[in-house]
């Protein structure tokens, strides 16, 4: 329910004209949420709506009135804990506007930014978008490309391709 939610949100703020106001807002509020003390407070049961949206919106540096009434609608929904969900939702339709995907790739070391450049513009061309690529650190041998947005997922081990190697010299032999 609440994903519907933040899709209608999200929906009602990509089509305004000061989309991007509103975004890099909803980011600088959606960091705060990573913080547990931030949240006990917006969940404090003493603090009422106008202290709450007040708080809110002292995180912020001078924010539109169009934000203001935005916010003061999502306070008075009782929605405000939906803040991250809308925020991933509208960077989500944002990459989908924009043709701009963000993937992951996992392996056991680091990779270089030459190697993830280079990725990036080999999958870029297959899948004919904008691909970014974070590199992150995994336990295991294999290589494993993740691209959720556009439902793509490749995964590559040295243990499989030995045993793919075994399998086809005692099939030659």
């Amino acid at each position: 329910m609440e994903s519907v939610i933040a899709k209608t949100y999200a929906k009602a703020i990509l089509e305004r004209k000061d989309f991007e106001n509103f975004y890099s807002n909803l980011l600088q509020l959606s960091s705060a949420f990573a913080s547990d003390k931030f949240v006990s407070i917006l969940n404090a049961y003493e603090l009422k709506q106008e202290k709450k949206l007040d708080f809110i919106l002292s995180l912020l540096d001078n924010p539109s009135d169009a934000f203001k009434n935005f916010m003061s609608l999502v306070v008075g929904n009782n929605r405000e804990m939906l803040i991250p969900s809308i925020t991933k939702e509208l960077s989500e339709q944002k990459a989908l506007k924009e043709n701009e995907f963000l993937g992951q790739v996992y392996s056991k070391e680091k990779l270089s930014e030459e190697e993830i450049k280079n990725l990036e513009e080999k999958l870029s061309f297959k899948f004919n978008a904008k691909i970014r690529l974070d590199s992150k650190i995994s336990d295991n041998d294999s290589v494993k490309i993740s691209l959720d947005g556009l439902g793509y997922e490749i995964s590559f081990s040295m243990q499989s391709l030995k045993a793919k190697m075994n399998e086809y010299i005692l099939k030659a032999i």
